[in-house]
């Protein structure tokens, strides 16, 4: 009977050591959160809005108050992604897994500027990029 009783605590021992190793295992796997702002704003002598993206990289505001160029999306080729509309740029994020959190406005340098709070929950910044390219970033990486 002692044996019997030696045997199940070995069991015991194991289970609770594979539970252990799981957990950590899936903590070093957390997801995080990873954030990206759409702003648009009306260009300047034309019809439409200017929409660039904020993924954090670097400043979208221009020297002039405007939103910097380089922060429009591309395709694989370089070619910029024409959006039409703000909810066109949304659906474009929706489409790469991005979820939205909210809409809002502000104004800068005497231009409104309308703003959409997108995020994404996964493992990596480089997961949670995939499919978005800016100007710039298209740039760095084809010198």
């Amino acid at each position: 009977m002692y044996i019997c009783g030696e045997q199940k605590n070995g069991t015991m021992k194991k289970i609770l050591l594979f539970l252990i190793l799981f957990a950590f295992v899936r903590l070093t796997m957390a997801q995080h959160i990873y954030y990206c702002e759409i702003k648009g704003i009306e260009k300047d002598l034309s019809v439409g809005l200017k929409i660039v993206f904020d993924l954090g990289e670097s400043p979208v505001y221009g020297v002039w108050s405007s939103l910097n160029g380089k922060q429009k999306l591309v395709d694989e080729k370089g070619e910029e992604i024409k959006f039409n509309s703000m909810v066109s740029a949304g659906n474009y994020l929706s489409g790469k897994g991005w979820k939205f959190l909210q809409a809002y406005s502000s104004v800068y340098g005497g231009n409104c500027i309308v703003h959409w709070v997108f995020c994404k929950e996964t493992d990596s910044i480089e997961n949670a990029m995939e499919g978005l390219e800016t100007v710039e970033t298209y740039k760095r990486k084809h010198r």
